[in-house]
């Protein structure tokens, strides 16, 4: 890898890191979902508020964020998060922005990185609350993809979901491997009800992939 490939941003590690979540987890099985829930099932970290920032005898205002931030501290990963802000959806994606920073392993301390380590984390963000592969999914429905729809749809702050239109299509989707394609039809089927909820199939609807995964997944139960 080069120098230059280094400096940017490495979206399709983001983005096997955020569907690995996306499938395993137990916790997600609808949006939006419950992002401590998650981060305690699949972490170590624990969530403390900005209120409870000085038992650990930390001075939120060197923190240098309105949001959230993750720290370490004697070897024990916590995100402390501003219980002060009004707007769940906001706090919602400023959580997985930094469970992002801790899945993606980034040296916080590294300055020369910031910029990169920021937008994979905001992909990261982005990817958890709003699949691409549900959004695709659901443009071949015959939806329309806009900042409304995204915050009706997945419950998120107009600021998240114009992210996530600015950061769609930074993976081809049509230029995916078998195994790449066997996790993204995992996710549509996982999620199979709440896209059925936004886009009910029409009757003449047909998916090959998705029902070869139907099938295979059939087949396991002999």
């Amino acid at each position: 890898m080069t120098c230059n490939e280094v400096d940017k941003p490495n979206f399709k590690k983001v983005l096997e890191k955020a569907n690995d979540i996306l499938v395993s987890s137990y916790m997600i099985n609808t949006f939006p979902f419950s992002v401590t829930k998650v981060i305690k099932e699949k972490t170590n970290i624990v969530c403390r508020s900005y209120l409870k920032a000085g038992m650990y005898g930390v001075d939120i205002n060197a923190f240098g964020s309105k949001d959230a931030i993750y720290q370490v501290y004697n070897g024990k990963g916590i995100i402390f998060y501003n219980e002060k802000i009004p707007w769940k959806e906001r706090q919602r994606f400023s959580l997985n922005h930094e469970l992002g920073h801790y899945i993606m392993q980034h040296d916080l301390d590294n300055k020369e990185m910031y910029d990169v380590y920021e937008v994979e984390a905001n992909f990261f963000a982005a990817q958890m609350l709003m699949p691409e592969q549900v959004i695709n999914e659901l443009l071949k429905r015959g939806k329309t993809i806009n900042e409304k729809n995204l915050v009706s749809w997945f419950n998120v702050s107009k600021a998240a979901a114009r992210k996530r239109l600015e950061t769609l299509r930074k993976i081809d989707f049509n230029n995916r491997t078998y195994e790449e394609n066997m996790v993204d039809q995992s996710i549509l089927l996982k999620f199979q009800t709440f896209i059925d909820s936004i886009a009910p199939r029409k009757a003449d609807y047909y998916d090959p992939y998705f029902e070869e995964e139907l099938q295979r997944e059939r087949d396991s139960w002999i």
